[in-house]
């Protein structure tokens, strides 16, 4: 009968290994949810649909800015993509330049701030660069205003690099 009570060594050795894998596992999700967005998102490919997502749900006003579409779920929308891949200024940024005066014609913070863009030519074509402290995705584009102007503008996504 007390033989019955006692723990068998195979049993006791599963249950060890359960507990140590199970341990293993949760590190390893961790570091999924920690790390590997930043991996990611630092993929220029992820990163130039990050852009193109920013600017679908922006739209171009008379005063000469930018602003959300006057949509709610696409405002909605925006607002989510700005915190899921933190783009309110202190991790990464996004904004638009107008080439024009160099003034900032949007930005996802309420403080602007710009990265270095001297690596950045004044092409068409989706670039990809790099600063000491955060990668780029820049894409330079133009409209024309009510009274056909041509006006050019630059979006940058920055994240940080990690």
């Amino acid at each position: 009968m007390q033989r019955r009570l006692t723990v068998k060594p195979h049993i006791a050795r599963h249950f060890a290994l359960g507990i140590a894998l199970t341990g293993l596992m949760l590190t390893f999700l961790a570091a999924t949810l920690l790390v590997f967005p930043y991996k990611l998102a630092a993929n220029p490919e992820v990163q130039g649909e990050l852009l193109y997502d920013v600017l679908g749900n922006l739209e171009y006003g008379a005063d000469g800015y930018f602003d959300s579409v006057d949509d709610p779920v696409m405002q909605k929308k925006l607002a989510e993509l700005l915190i899921d891949n933190r783009l309110n200024g202190h991790d990464g940024m996004a904004y638009i330049v107008n080439l024009g005066n160099g003034a900032t014609a949007w930005s996802a913070s309420s403080t602007p701030t710009r990265v270095d863009e001297s690596g950045v030519n004044d092409s068409y074509v989706m670039q990809f660069t790099h600063t000491a402290t955060h990668q780029l995705a820049v894409q330079n584009f133009w409209l024309k205003d009510a009274g056909n102007a041509r006006l050019e503008f630059r979006m940058v996504v920055a994240l940080p690099v990690r």
